[in-house]
């Protein structure tokens, strides 16, 4: 690998963590994923297609991946971005990148840790630009000195790992035989059953069980790719849910700013949405969480209203650096509903410092709970299954195609909320949350999203047995063709998933599950069951 190379997958992984180029959560869902990540290095290392079909490989353990409440339990873009490149240099196949990328990831989640602590240490610098009112000096701590941090603990850490460990990792595979490597591709081949197993946790219940074994069948039986699996079930979850267009006109309350004076600029509250779209966990702490980042949302809105009022700016400064943390589209309702709160303060409304917070603090709860679940749950890994399988074979318009359908239906729901929470108000939003349109949509997903992933088991979960029986002295029957293949293609991945879903039901981490994985592979094989 060269020193440029090596440079530029450094610089993917500080971007795959950073507010940049797609926001926050825009980053997380696409360049933080190893099926975009993965493309991305490819690129870099002269093999997009390749890199592609690795990052989708990797991408599979981590299908039922969630972060919430300021919890990382893996770093996926470590595995992504350096696992693909290491993979890549030491020429091995996608299956053994698997296994080679799952420690990293483990790895990769102390730089999590280390950026909550260290930006923790910000919080001081924002409480001091609130005490003089400098509202044009909040993006210094809600990103610039949080990115010089994350750059320290991401680029620099793995640009050495890139430059000098793709050396030492071929070195080191091309000295060990051929019994180590088939052992990795066997884990590899295994541990998709991992994460297909963790998101099942979320969404095989009650009825949409039986479309995860439909997928499974459809899979197995007709050959159909994940696409066209995921194309059936859309029209089918549509129609059991009775979804309809109408669904999404909830909103009943009144416009609660027409009795006021409309001070705020369109363009001001659109800055504000960007910034909270972009930045609003650059600077992620243990102490503030996203408060630093709600303050530097709000801080055009506070500029705009009490720019002849230097005393109201303080405090307008000071009531949003509390705590705050919730989801970043379902956020949007927020700045827009405090946002309007700022606007009637402004024209002369008795608002006081407590109202600010006791909505803040009412709100960001249950918006969390629902945005979590419907985007982290539901939406991003419905996706994401909608084209892993085009990419793990491929394809590299699969991650493109994500992308750009990911951004758009984001960024379009979150603008939809700030307008219902500027022109609505709390009314509003808590109608959406009661109306049931939630419920629809996930419903609709756990349909859709157990028959897809039936489908991947049947592709993509790979484990056979090499066992023969002596049926005479001329002829002997195998196992698997003969046995497992004629009662149904791709029964024993079918049986490791369903296993491994049993094992995570029981309480056991996946981390114990993958251990557990790669030890019955390695006994597999060395006593030549696999």
């Amino acid at each position: 690998m060269t020193f440029l190379q090596a440079l530029l997958i450094a610089i993917t992984y500080y971007l795959a963590n950073s507010p940049w180029p797609f926001g926050g959560l825009g980053n997380y869902a696409t360049l933080y994923r190893p099926m975009v990540s993965g493309l991305v290095v490819g690129c870099i290392m002269g093999n997009p297609v390749l890199g592609t079909q690795i990052g989708a490989t990797i991408n599979l353990i981590y299908i039922g991946f969630i972060s919430a409440g300021g919890s990382m339990p893996a770093d996926m873009s470590l595995a992504g971005t350096l696992g693909t490149a290491l993979a890549i240099s030491a020429n091995i196949d996608t299956d053994a990148a698997l296994a080679l990328a799952v420690p990293l990831g483990l790895l990769g989640s102390l730089v999590w840790v280390a950026h909550l602590t260290l930006c923790s240490f910000l919080v001081r610098i924002a409480d001091r630009y609130a005490e003089e009112g400098k509202t044009d000096q909040t993006w210094k701590v809600a990103v610039l000195y949080p990115q010089l941090i994350l750059f320290a603990l991401t680029a620099i850490p793995c640009f050495f790992a890139a430059y000098y460990g793709s050396g030492i990792v071929a070195s080191v595979l091309n000295s060990l035989s051929g019994t180590f490597m088939t052992i990795l591709s066997t884990i590899g081949g295994m541990l998709p059953a991992v994460g297909i197993g963790m998101m099942l946790m979320s969404i095989f219940k009650g009825k949409a069980k039986i479309y995860f074994f439909l997928g499974f069948f459809i899979a197995a039986y007709f050959g159909l790719g994940t696409l066209p699996v995921s194309l059936i079930f859309l029209c089918v979850a549509l129609l059991v849910t009775d979804f309809k267009p109408e669904d999404l006109n909830v909103s009943k309350a009144e416009d609660t700013n027409n009795t006021s004076a409309k001070r705020l600029s369109k363009a001001t509250l659109n800055k504000a949405w960007w910034r909270w779209m972009y930045y609003f966990q650059a600077c992620y702490n243990y102490e503030r969480m996203q408060g630093i980042g709600f303050l530097h949302s709000m801080s055009p809105v506070i500029a705009e209203l009490y720019q002849d009022k230097p005393d109201e700016k303080i405090k307008a400064m000071k009531r949003h650096t509390e705590f705050f943390n919730t989801e970043n589209a379902t956020g949007s309702a927020v700045i827009g509903l405090v946002a309007a709160m700022e606007e009637q303060r402004a024209n002369g409304a008795d608002l006081d410092d407590e109202s600010f917070t006791n909505i803040k603090a009412g709100l960001m709860g249950p918006l969390a709970g629902v945005g979590d679940t419907l985007w982290q749950t539901v939406m991003i890994p419905m996706m994401i299954l909608m084209f892993i399988g085009m990419a793990k074979e491929g394809n590299v318009i699969a991650p493109i195609l994500y992308c750009v359908l990911f951004y758009v239906v984001y960024n379009a729901f979150g603008y939809w909320l700030l307008k219902l929470g500027y022109n609505k108000g709390s009314e509003a939003i808590l109608n959406l949350m009661e109306s049931g349109v939630i419920n629809k949509v996930i419903t609709a997903a756990g349909i859709l999203g157990c028959a897809v992933l039936g489908g991947l088991v049947s592709k993509y979960v790979s484990l056979s047995t090499t066992i023969t029986l002596q049926e005479s002295a001329d002829a002997t029957m195998s196992l698997q063709k003969d046995f497992f293949d004629a009662i149904c293609p791709g029964l024993l991945p079918l049986l490791l998933t369903l296993g491994c879903y049993k094992m995570l039901m029981k309480g056991m981490k996946s981390y114990t599950v993958m251990l557990i994985i790669i030890a019955i592979a390695v006994v597999g094989v060395l006593v030549h069951i696999f």
